[in-house]
């Protein structure tokens, strides 16, 4: 028996791959019509390759054409597939697009941009746990961003991959640990495993897996890496 499998998706948006405007016609009627009430072309371009690239790696993945997948949203508004067959989850940012794919475990995804935000401050006094506060006040100016968004990717990964999104209470669970010594530790809550990564030059990504033990992911670039 196969066994159970956490694979990890990256697309470069910005990127001018011949596969777009393919893909981007692979959206469902629901999807273009979303991506019509955007407000600038930037968006609606940002849009439509994020959801035409899941498309497309989903598709290949069931062997389908990704036209005919019947995407829909579970209670809390997941998007799932209709047809319960894999579970999978995408995040999107201007320039770049994870998608996270399992048969098995439930999955979230995020990824993020390496820009400073005036209201950090506020956000990490109120979503992130003590021990992710603590690490945060300690790291050196230039270490700052990348601890901020690497905490907060894998936060937003495992909140997803729950399907609760920014109704899960944030400061109750912490991704991170104090060190003695060295670097920071990266943990997770249990019953999850978490992963970051470095998602292009500027992104920082973060994929969780509900799952009892560790699970690895595999790593897979879009268009590059699609077979079918």
């Amino acid at each position: 028996m196969p066994a159970p499998f956490l694979h990890l998706w990256q697309a470069d948006l910005a990127a001018t791959w011949p596969q777009w405007p393919a893909a981007e016609g692979t959206l469902s009627a629901a999807e273009r019509a979303r991506q019509a009430r955007l407000r600038t072309a930037a968006l609606r371009q940002t849009y439509g390759r994020a959801h035409g690239f899941v498309r497309a790696v989903l598709g290949a993945y069931l062997g389908q054409p990704a036209t005919h997948l019947a995407l829909t949203a579970d209670a809390n508004g997941k998007p799932i597939l209709a047809n319960g067959e894999l579970h999978f989850n995408l995040s999107y940012r201007a320039g770049r697009a994870v998608a996270a794919v399992s048969d098995t475990y439930a999955v979230g995804a995020d990824v993020e941009p390496l820009d400073p935000l005036a209201d950090a401050a506020a956000l990490v006094q109120e979503l992130f746990a003590p021990a992710e506060q603590q690490v945060l006040r300690a790291a050196a100016p230039a270490d700052y961003w990348p601890l901020f968004y690497t905490i907060w990717t894998r936060k937003e990964a495992y909140a997803k991959a729950l399907g609760m999104g920014l109704t899960l209470p944030f400061g109750a669970f912490s991704v991170l640990g104090v060190s003695v010594a060295g670097p920071p530790l990266l943990t997770g809550p249990a019953g999850a495993s978490l992963h970051s990564f470095a998602a292009g030059p500027g992104y920082v990504g973060a994929v969780a897996a509900l799952a009892a033990g560790a699970v690895a992911p595999c790593f897979f670039s879009y268009p590059a890496d699609l077979v079918g």
